[in-house]
């Protein structure tokens, strides 16, 4: 057994366990007869279920999945409620499925037999993962005798896995190094190793490394016992103070229910693989959960095609596969030596000032610097170390490390398991055929790995774009994929509208990074000119380095990398690109080979202006985003030479151009294309991931996929319980976020835009009534709304970013296709964009018209005319100026924008489900019986003889005197402000007026905002309820708020 627990009323039991070293999650659930306890009950459920692939939940869980089909009839306690809201708070979000009912979906059969009244149901259900599904073969109930329910009987296959491949993947848990304890068993080790190891060698880095994850491992394991011991002792006083209660024991006890479900929480986010994916904090449990078990469930591989045995579905037989296939690609490819001379002639080479800056030795502060700038959250390698692990014990082993990279350099290796990574497979694209070449290979590295490349390619950086020339744009600073894009689009513009017939050849190079010959790696490096340092550093990172394949739930054995550059550290992408350079210049100065000329090219004070060199008559002859190259071809004889290019480059470095994913997009309504050996398209291709026609627009039918799936991405998320705000930032995160990258690059339609945006909003608004207008909800949480967002003001704050880097000196080759079309709006602003040379057009379906008009609206306004890069702020700037509208509230009380109110609400600590409530109640969204009553009867307040308006129940009912008195005293007592009784004082906080203390002010927010929402909870629950409790109740309730004070010690 792994792991146990129950909740504190024994209705939930579960256990992990292991068989045959698979982890499986058992749950037994008895859900409560009564319905809204029942509801609540199914609402957390899912906090005592641990994370894993096999998980079975089984019990009594009171309602039936069908009422027609499970039950004989419908009796008093038939609800239609419960099993809806288990589903979408449980069983839906956590993938699981009705396992009885998918193997035998017309069988009619009862597990629940009431003697009295003849009831028959079928409430006793077992829910599964897909793989429990797959491999349960018999499933059926079974009378038991002593009991009034039958049993539910499942037979599952496990299969198998021995110890030898069976691999549980363990991360450092990064609460560890808060803890005391830690750091004193870290001090000892530390103090053992420096006085007893040989650190004039390597291999103490391993044993040190060793030790570390033993007093991780160690204090995870009392950090789990400390938590599991205080959820029991929570149980027991639970079950103690719920027998026969007092009013003071109802009220610990909803203290204590509040803190096992924080536990649970905290245990709950623990098990979530990525720290990334834990870290959304306006999302709720149930929503990460979601996002964690649907990327668990995309990563597994269900099936592959073996060479000789056809579809294979075992571990074993698809890890072999792996195995080969592997081995086989990262083994030495031949290659000729004598395609060197030809491939590295004329390129460019560092000067001397390079040369030192990237041969120094490494120091403790760019190593530290280094780990300051990995970003929290990645997944760490085989050792599970975690960055945030190294950030804390670097300054203390820094200058120990450091000696043991220098003698790894003397020595010309590292020890054994340094350079080992762990190689994860990534499926390529939405369709999985069964092959190996469906995946893309990434290798995940040790941090102290990544320390040793992060510092390298920090230095790297700064000297790429003097060697690289501008037609390749990956990892290049100040050059961008939209740079190709751009260029791309407007050279099927530009051939379209002229009818000039073009074929562009997108080149498909099978495992490019895969295929790299490490001897070509280092010939590459020498040619370029770097020093002998940097070189050896390299052949160091690469030498004897061995990887293992993680595959599904298995661990292969160490094979050896000995060739192809790693993809998973800083590192790989700067190498690919160097050895890819050769290629693209052998490209570029072979006459043979057609280009396209730039317009206005020819012309050279034109060209000096925007490219700020002599050229002319510039031809484009390639394009490349890291291994995506693109070339031009006009006839046969174009493909040939090129294709001879590729193959020399093959020969020299040891790649492999894939002929049969090579395709052709030919551009011309009026001439056929010849015969190409390649694949020839002419309706549509995909250039760097954005479809486009043969005008250079998104295709019709891309456009209504995109509007599909954005429907499918919604319906799922739609069945979580999310508040607005999370809501909102789903929008942003997880929806809208994959299209930004076509929005910022291609023509739009605006009744597209209106229709995506008017899907976002009825997914914001759910089954709520919009009680909040749409130009508020827009806006910044600080400012009143809810970041919902406005795709119109998003599309426009990237083509003024776009407009922006025109108007500015750097030089971009697609400015020159851009000049004709920006030229009358921009000239004023950057004047340097008019020229006689060129005639100067507008075309509403041109991109760049579109920039241009926007760019000029938004320079008119006295914006910047320099663009700082923060897309965030222009569009933030586009909502406040065109579209958002303060809050109701904001029109009719004056005082609220001078204490940045909704701001105060948002920092204040309060829980989410507070600052809704609130912000719904500024907003005037709350309903009362003043608002929905026609009489005087049914405005009547539930607890007084008075109309129920908001200022009433919440300031002036007498009900609640008790409550005011108890909130005048605390905050008197602890801020010495007086809180008169106002609706402006305490609803809309003006009482925090008479206070500059920034702490002070959110601490009585937090105060009042506990006492709004214990108020209305409280009347909520009687309304629904139609009958008064002891009016200590909701005092109690106000005092369990204020027990979880965030704001101790000031």
């Amino acid at each position: 057994m792994i792991d146990y627990g129950s909740d504190t009323n024994g209705r939930i039991v579960y256990i992990k366990i292991e068989c045959n070293h698979v982890p499986i999650v058992l749950v037994n659930v008895y859900a409560p007869a009564q319905i809204t306890e029942r509801c609540s009950f199914f609402k957390e459920l899912f906090l005592y279920i641990p994370s894993t692939k096999w998980i079975i939940i089984g019990g009594d869980f009171n309602c039936t999945p069908n009422n027609q089909q499970d039950r004989n009839k419908v009796g008093a306690q038939t609800d239609n409620l419960s099993y809806r809201i288990l589903i979408k708070e449980v069983i839906n979000p956590l993938l699981l499925t009705e396992i009885f009912r998918r193997k035998q979906p017309r069988k009619i059969i009862y597990s629940y037999h009431a003697s009295a009244g003849n009831y028959h149901s079928r409430i006793d259900l077992v829910f599964g993962s897909d793989i429990i599904y797959k491999n349960t073969h018999d499933i059926g109930y079974v009378p038991v005798g002593i009991s009034d329910h039958d049993a539910l009987v499942l037979s599952i296959n496990i299969p198998p896995l021995t110890d030898k491949n069976m691999h549980r993947r363990w991360i450092c848990n990064p609460n560890v190094i808060k803890r005391k304890s830690f750091l004193e068993k870290f001090q000892k080790i530390w103090n053992i190793i420096i006085n007893t190891a040989d650190l004039n060698t390597t291999e103490w880095w391993n044993d040190f490394k060793t030790s570390l994850i033993m007093i991780i491992q160690q204090e995870e394991k009392e950090l789990n016992r400390e938590t599991r011991r205080e959820l029991d002792e929570l149980s027991k006083e639970y079950r103690f103070r719920a027998t026969n209660p007092s009013n003071d024991d109802l009220a610990q006890l909803e203290i204590i229910r509040k803190k096992i479900h924080d536990a649970l929480t905290e245990k709950f986010i623990n098990s979530i693989p990525s720290q990334g994916d834990r870290d959304f904090k306006c999302l709720s449990n149930l929503a990460k959960a979601r996002f964690a078990h649907g990327k668990a469930n995309q990563s597994r591989i269900a099936y592959l095609i073996h060479p000789s045995k056809g579809r294979v579905e075992t571990d074993n037989e698809m890890m072999e596969i792996c195995c080969n296939f592997y081995q086989d690609l990262y083994n030495v490819k031949p290659i000729d030596t004598s395609y060197w001379s030809e491939l590295f002639e004329d390129i460019t080479t560092l000067n001397q000032n390079d040369i030192d800056l990237l041969d120094r030795d490494i120091t403790t502060g760019e190593c530290l610097e280094a780990l300051k700038a990995m970003q929290l959250g990645r997944v760490p390698g085989d050792d599970g170390l975690t960055i945030e692990l190294w950030r804390f014990i670097f300054p203390i082993i820094g200058g120990h490390f450091i000696k043991m990279v220098n003698i790894a350099k003397d020595k010309g290796n590292f020890h054994d398991g340094f350079l080992n990574g762990l190689l994860t497979l990534l499926k390529k694209g939405s369709e999985f055929k069964g092959t190996m070449k469906s995946f893309r290979p990434l290798s995940l590295m040790n941090i102290d790995y990544k320390i040793i490349t992060k510092v390298l390619s920090s230095r790297l950086k700064k000297v790429m774009n003097k060697i690289i020339h501008y037609n390749q744009t990956s990892g290049i600073p100040g050059r961008t994929i939209h740079d190709n894009i751009h260029l791309i689009r407007t050279i099927i513009d530009y051939h379209s509208r002229n009818r000039i017939p073009l074929g562009i050849t997108m080149w498909d190079q099978e495992k490019a990074f895969d295929r790299v010959n490490h001897l070509y790696l280092f010939e590459v490096l020498r040619r370029f000119g770097f020093g002998n340092n940097f070189i050896h550093m390299i052949k160091l990172l690469y030498t004897n380095s061995t990887f293992t394949i993680k595959f599904n739930n298995l661990l292969s054995e160490k094979l050896f990398f000995n060739s192809g550059i790693r993809q998973g550290c800083s590192l790989s992408g700067y190498l690919y690109v160097l050895c890819l350079e050769p290629l693209l210049n052998l490209i570029r100065k072979n006459s043979k080979i057609p280009g396209v000329l730039v317009p206005g090219c020819q012309y050279r004070s034109l060209v000096n202006t925007i490219l700020q060199n002599d050229e002319t008559n510039i031809e484009i002859k390639t394009l490349a985003y890291a291994d995506d190259v693109c070339t031009f071809v006009l006839n046969t004889n174009d493909e040939l030479e090129t294709y001879e290019m590729f193959k020399k480059y093959s020969h020299a470095s040891g790649g492999k151009t894939n002929d049969t994913k090579t395709v052709i997009f030919w551009i011309s309504d009026c001439l056929d294309p010849p015969s190409f050996n390649a694949k020839i398209e002419r309706e549509k291709c995909t250039f760097l991931g954005i479809p486009m026609d043969t005008q250079g627009q998104l295709p019709q039918e891309e456009i209504d996929k995109m509007v599909n799936n954005i429907k499918r991405d919604i319906g799922l998320w739609s069945s979580i319980r999310l508040s607005l705000c999370e809501r909102a930032s789903i929008l942003r995160c997880f929806i809208i976020s994959r299209l930004v990258y076509w929005f910022s690059s291609m023509l739009i339609n605006k009744n597209v835009i209106k229709s995506i945006q008017k899907i976002c909003n009825s997914f914001f608004w759910g089954r709520i009534h919009p009680f909040i207008k749409f130009q508020t909800c827009v806006g910044r949480k600080e400012d009143g709304g809810f970041g919902l967002i406005h795709l119109e003001s998003m599309i426009i704050s990237y083509r003024i970013k776009c407009g922006l880097t025109i108007t500015n000196t750097t030089p971009k080759i697609w400015k020159l296709f851009a000049l004709p079309y920006v030229g009358l709006h921009l000239y004023k602003y950057a004047p340097w964009l008019w020229t006689n040379l060129i005639p100067h057009l507008h075309d509403d379906k041109q991109f760049f018209s579109d920039v241009a008009i926007h760019t000029a609206k938004w320079l008119k306004r006295g914006s910047n005319v320099i663009n700082n890069g923060n897309d965030i702020s222009i569009y933030w700037k586009l909502i406040n100026l065109n579209i958002y509208q303060p809050p109701v509230c904001y029109e009719r009380i004056n005082h609220l924008k001078n204490i940045q109110f909704y701001k105060l609400i948002h920092h204040s600590k309060l829980p989410s489900n507070i600052i809704e409530f609130w912000t719904s109640l500024a907003n005037y969204g709350i309903n009362t019986h003043d608002r929905l009553g026609k009489t005087l009867e049914e405005k009547k307040c539930l607890f007084c003889s008075l109309p129920e308006t908001l200022s009433h129940i919440f300031i002036t009912c007498s009900f609640f005197n008790e409550i005011y008195k108890f909130l005048f005293e605390y905050i008197k007592n602890t801020f010495n402000v007086s809180i008169p009784r106002s609706e402006y004082e305490i609803i809309y906080l003006k009482i925090v007026s008479s206070t500059t203390s920034r702490i002070f002010q959110k601490q009585i927010t937090y105060s009042i905002g506990n006492y709004l929402y214990a108020i209305w909870s409280y009347r909520c629950i009687i309304n629904n309820r139609n009958q008064k409790d002891h009016p200590g109740k909701y005092q109690d309730r106000f005092m369990i708020y204020m027990k979880n004070f965030p704001f101790e010690n000031g």
